[in-house]
């Protein structure tokens, strides 16, 4: 990642704490098997300039990206490997998914040390001009002489309901057998790709190859292969809230949404799910200017 974008990430996006948080009396989420996340942030453009400068190394792998001529490269990563279109109007450019998405790449890559394994944009197709499928971002994390896959999942919305009830509602699909799969063929469909050369990731891809009929899922369990599968939920904070107590309102919709949907995880693998919080101020106005440098060709940091 280059110098500039890191730099900018470590100033726009701050580490607020981990739940549970003993001062404020926090616990985690109910659904969480490790440590929640909570950043903060004081200025929302340079969220918007993280955003906007993150697109070319989360649509291209770093090695694939000409850094001499890094305009070409980002407009090359906006028209091929992402969903935008230079033409439709503001209400449809700010539904976009791109948002949150390269926030949690850039979140992973900084603040948690990951690799990525393969860049979004090889799973996006202009022909569907439609979001990219599966998992929002593919990343790795050796552990102990075994690898986790960081398989995770970018909501950005004003509400903070509207990002976490899409997650619950999709959560027992997520967490499946079915799903993990489909992820990972889609992974081995792009093999040429891939940005990292790990021994049991390439060993894992290879025994599809020898038998297309066998359970991924259940592979990465035999070979102590971990999903580790981070929630990354942005939003607008209501300014009567203090930082805690929007958070707690987080806390308490994933309670009750695990309770009104009766969420069942069917996985047989192993996997670790924790949340990442991100409470902003002025949500349209970031994506705005995004979209406003997007379209003006803004020079890249």
């Amino acid at each position: 990642m280059r110098e500039a974008l890191k730099n900018a990430v470590q100033s726009a996006i701050l580490f607020e704490c981990q739940l549970p948080h003993q001062e404020s009396g926090l616990g985690k989420s109910c659904l969480s098997s490790q440590n929640d996340i909570c950043f903060n942030n004081t200025d929302p453009q340079e969220i918007a300039k993280v955003i906007y400068n993150g697109i070319v190394e989360f649509a291209l792998n770093e090695y694939e990206i000409n850094y001499d001529d890094l305009e070409r490269e980002q407009r090359r990563a906006i028209l091929s490997r992402i969903r935008y279109n230079p033409t439709a109007d503001n209400s449809a450019k700010l539904k976009y998914g791109f948002y949150g998405e390269v926030l949690l790449d850039l979140i992973l890559r900084v603040f948690l040390q990951t690799s990525v394994v393969a860049a979004r944009g090889y799973f996006y197709s202009p022909i569907e001009n439609s979001e990219a499928k599966g998992f929002d971002a593919f990343h790795l994390l050796e552990r102990d002489g075994n690898i986790d896959l960081w398989f995770g999942e970018a909501k950005f919305y004003l509400r903070y309901k509207d990002a976490i009830t899409p997650v619950m509602e999709k959560l027992g699909t997520s967490l499946s057998d079915g799903y993990l799969n489909r992820n990972l063929i889609a992974i081995i469909n792009e093999r040429d790709h891939l940005s990292v050369h790990n021994t049991q990731l390439n060993s894992l891809l290879d025994s599809w190859f020898e038998n297309p009929s066998i359970n991924l899922a259940q592979e990465m369990q035999n070979r102590g292969i971990r999903l580790i599968y981070p929630i990354f939920i942005a939003y607008e904070k209501a300014n009567r809230d203090a930082y805690h107590q929007s958070i707690k309102k987080c806390i308490d919709h994933i309670a009750a949404e695990y309770a009104r949907i009766g969420i069942s995880i069917p996985a047989t693998f192993d996997y670790r799910l924790f949340f990442i919080f991100l409470p902003l101020s002025e949500v349209k106005q970031i994506k705005e200017s995004v979209i406003q440098w997007i379209d003006s060709q803004e020079p890249l940091i």
